[in-house]
């Protein structure tokens, strides 16, 4: 049968030292990425003050955000597979470079809202092409680690990006025109690097471009179903303190300056990519276990925090939950991807992050809303306790299947 593809995978030319280099740079330009959706969170003060909105504003400027994501992840998550994977990166990188422009200009809400809607396109685009691209590109050492390198530079990203924020609102003139400007100059580079790097799966002439079914590999299906509930409930944390836990540090444990309210806010990211790092020296049958119990462990820490109003157990929320989250996330996409056929490892691997996404925006937004109509501690408290009942019912599930195969 006559091949239909360009290259089936042009990146094998490559010297394995040349393909090292690559896969790093791949997961540099992941970063970039990532970093530019969560560089607002650190900026959302400022924008208060200059055009004046609650947390409820904060919650839906978070949730177009997400639904940016949810949309493209749908509509674009199997395009690499059709179109190769630098095409699909470029269109990704060419919807944050819009959304940075458009914040250049942003003095009101709805400028906002489009913003981070683009934003939410861009990332939704690139994490599941980019993760995929990295564990494709690596080669010889690198390929067992390849899908924690594609993990760490996701989560890695998206913790950088308040700190980076933070740093210049504190030190440089016009923070929200300044904060962008790093982005894009950082977006530059990236389109520099997706340009010279080798490709990993080029463009299948005979499949056409469609929308993301969501359809799991019925050997996936199981696999997918318990990485999908673990990873609902990591990312449901780390959508809290993306999104909240500013307003957290802030009225429940009295902390003002914004680089202790970013550095409280990034606990969950710290935490996240220490666990990612720990989960290569972890055994399959163990990890699960041991996710889901340091998860319990943060979230009951959370729970405290309401209580105390102490900042240091917000902390300890943020490192242990999320290296729970990061041990979950890195076991549960490497599961995912290494048991979708090759054709069909980005539509999974988007699927996989969809569900992830969903957990980000959807109870920020229940916390945000309730918090308006209750407390914001007793809707912190509410959301403990479900996204602890998640991580349990994956544990739950994992332990019965374990035992079965005994």
């Amino acid at each position: 049968m006559a091949d239909t593809s360009d290259h089936v995978r042009t990146s094998d030319r490559a010297d394995p030292a040349d393909r090292a280099v690559a896969t790093y740079g791949l997961m540099l330009v992941l970063i970039v990425v990532m970093f530019g959706t969560t560089m607002p969170t650190a900026v959302y003060s400022t924008y208060e003050r200059e055009i004046g909105f609650s947390l409820h504003t904060v919650t839906v400027i978070f949730a177009t955000y997400a639904l940016g994501v949810l949309a493209s992840l749908l509509a674009f998550g199997r395009w690499s597979d059709v179109l190769g994977r630098r095409p699909v990166l470029l269109f990704g990188l060419g919807f944050a470079v819009v959304s940075d422009v458009v914040f250049l200009f942003a003095d009101d809400v709805p400028l906002l809202l489009l913003g981070r809607l683009l934003s939410g396109l861009s990332a939704g685009i690139f994490v599941g092409t980019a993760s995929v691209a990295i564990t494709e590109m690596a080669r010889g050492r690198l390929v067992s680690r390849a899908p924690t390198l594609a993990t760490i530079a996701n989560i890695g990203g998206l913790g950088l990006g308040p700190i980076i924020a933070a740093m210049v609102v504190t030190w440089l003139p016009a923070p929200t025109r300044t904060t962008y400007v790093v982005h894009l100059g950082a977006c530059v580079v990236a389109v520099l690097i997706v340009l010279v790097l080798p490709e990993t799966r080029g463009r299948q002439r005979d499949k056409p471009l469609r929308f993301n079914s969501m359809a799991v590999p019925e050997d996936t299906r199981r696999p997918f179903i318990r990485a999908s509930l673990l990873g609902f409930a990591g990312f449901a944390l780390l959508g809290l303190f993306t999104g909240v836990a500013p307003t957290i540090a802030t009225e429940v444990t009295g902390v003002h300056q914004l680089i202790g309210v970013v550095l409280l806010a990034s606990t969950t990211f710290f935490g996240s990519v220490a666990g990612q790092v720990a989960a290569r020296g972890i055994a399959d049958d163990r990890a699960e276990p041991l996710a889901v119990g340091l998860f319990v462990c943060g979230t009951l820490a959370l729970v405290l925090t309401f209580w105390s109003g102490w900042w240091e157990m917000l902390a300890v929320a943020g490192i242990v939950g999320g290296i729970g989250q990061g041990i979950g996330f890195a076991k549960g996409l490497a599961v995912v991807t290494r048991t979708a056929p090759v054709d069909q490892r980005a539509a999974v691997a988007s699927a996989f992050f969809v569900v992830c996404y969903v957990a980000i925006s959807v109870p920020v937004i229940a916390e945000g809303l309730l918090a308006n109509a209750w407390t914001i501690t007793g809707a912190g408290v509410v959301f403990a306790f479900v996204v602890m009942g998640l991580a349990l019912l994956s544990g739950v599930l994992g332990a019965r299947e374990r035992a079965q195969v005994r």
